[in-house]
């Protein structure tokens, strides 16, 4: 079958078709309807912008407040409280846990000495 014949099969083929193509009504779009159901992604992401407008009025609250420079960070009276809160006593050094130490760096130096 060559491509000529090809070509008038489908011409008759067309022909044959009814000619409801343009009698045809264009497509509408149906409006949407007003009321959706909330889902779990629109929920999240109404909950994120909310989150992000209470951070917001925090950060602005926070601002305003007096801060204290400690380490290069500021620092307001809150938050030094707490660091204040977190650290932890430190515990005496005894004599004995001291010469431990420099012993067993003595044993490695000359484990290193030994070996080259």
């Amino acid at each position: 079958m060559s491509f000529s014949d090809y070509l008038d099969d489908f011409i008759k083929q067309r022909d044959q078709r009814p000619q409801s193509t343009a009698s045809r009504q264009p497509f509408r779009r149906q409006p949407a309807p007003s009321v959706q159901d909330e889902t779990n992604q629109s929920k999240a992401r109404e909950a994120m912008a909310r989150e992000q407008e209470v951070a917001s009025e925090r950060a602005t609250e926070e601002t305003k407040q007096p801060h204290t420079r400690i380490h290069g960070r500021c620092m307001t009276a809150q938050e030094l409280y707490a660091l204040d809160q977190q650290k932890v006593e430190a515990i005496p050094v005894s004599q004995s846990r001291l010469d431990y130490i420099q012993q067993l760096k003595k044993d490695l130096k000359l484990k290193k000495n030994s070996e080259s």
